[in-house]
């Protein structure tokens, strides 16, 4: 389908034709104000910006030579002054718990001098810290989860610095009551810390939208994004009954940006990537890059770099756009089973 519009590549306005692989979204930006009652942590005003180690590494590597690196090289490419605040840590870093005071402990091998001092050496490069768990008893690769330890666990990120939560939900019930309540569980233990964390639910169903802000600041609306069809139903099909949930202190998740750079767990094509960077910004979802950041290509760098479009997802009225026109059910784009998974 061809429409007869500057691409939102060119200018990004109050609204928006993205037009992929014959397929035609339309999304408006309605520029009026809405108000709901946010979890008040004071930070999330705006969607979260950084990078997140999933998609970029799984566990093969996480340890900090890695995120030190990847800490130095988004200070080189001066992420932080277009709005990219945090380095998060994905699954895969804890080992277990420490047999007196059951404190989270991190893979002495991956993480030989702690983690505060991976947190430290990220923070002196101008960067906010992000860490990963669980609601139920184990992460979605078997380590140690949050349940029956949301306050030691929230003491001991607050002690080490962390700044961003993200909290999955494998092996935990499904029952929405029980969900809200673990996840104000560890929602009321962060904020007993005093410290400001941004708190990121991951349930990867949108279910949670209409009592997102009472838990946290943003919260996963559907499965993982791994390639464009992903980006179709498990995202933005999804995403789109949501607008009216999202605003400042709380955002609809759509999951992180893949990119197309290679040597990443996964990827996509580059104007795949750029129509989902265009398409996150203007449903005003958190930037979370998920790309490989070591060896990221120039096209890439572009795409995340773009102040007109991060503008529009960083618009202090924080009105999610909503999707006014689809083919994309027409076209017949399909995307095999999702396993839920952070």
């Amino acid at each position: 389908m061809v429409v007869p519009r500057r691409t939102p590549w060119e200018l990004m306005s109050s609204t928006t034709v993205t037009v992929t692989g014959g397929v035609a979204l339309v999304l408006v930006t309605l520029l009026q104000s809405r108000t709901a009652c946010a979890l008040d942590n004071g930070v999330g005003l705006t969607p979260a910006m950084g990078y997140n180690t999933w998609d970029d590494f799984r566990c093969g590597g996480i340890n900090a030579s890695n995120i030190e690196k990847v800490a130095v090289k988004m200070a080189e490419l001066k992420f932080g002054s277009f709005g990219y605040q945090y380095l998060s840590v994905d699954d895969c870093w804890a080992i277990g718990r420490d047999k007196s005071t059951h404190a989270i402990l991190p893979d002495p091998k991956a993480f030989p001098q702690g983690m505060k001092a991976v947190v430290d050496f990220v923070h002196a490069h101008g960067l906010k810290f992000g860490i990963y768990t669980d609601r139920g008893t184990a992460t979605c690769v078997g380590r140690p989860g949050s349940e029956g330890f949301e306050d030691i666990d929230a003491k001991t990120y607050a002690a080490w610095g962390v700044d961003y939560l993200k909290e999955d939900s494998c092996s935990a019930s499904s029952n929405h009551t029980v969900a809200f309540e673990q996840y104000g569980l560890m929602r009321d233990a962060l904020n007993r810390t005093g410290r400001p964390i941004y708190f990121d639910l991951c349930g990867w169903s949108s279910w949670y939208a209409p009592v997102g802000k009472s838990l946290g600041n943003a919260w996963r609306i559907g499965y993982d994004v791994n390639s464009w069809g992903g980006m179709i139903n498990n995202a933005i099909s999804a995403n789109k009954p949501l607008a009216k949930y999202a605003g400042p202190g709380g955002w609809n998740d759509m999951d992180a940006l893949i990119g197309s750079t290679e040597g990443t767990a996964v990827h996509v094509t580059p104007l795949e990537s750029r129509t989902q960077m265009t398409l996150w910004s203007m449903m005003a979802a958190p930037l979370i890059i998920g790309s490989n950041i070591l060896n990221l290509s120039s096209w890439d760098l572009a795409t995340y770099t773009n102040r007109e479009v991060i503008a529009v997802d960083q618009d202090l009225l924080g009105v999610q756009g909503e999707v006014i026109y689809e083919d994309c059910g027409s076209r017949g784009i399909t995307t095999g089973a999702s396993t839920p998974r952070g």
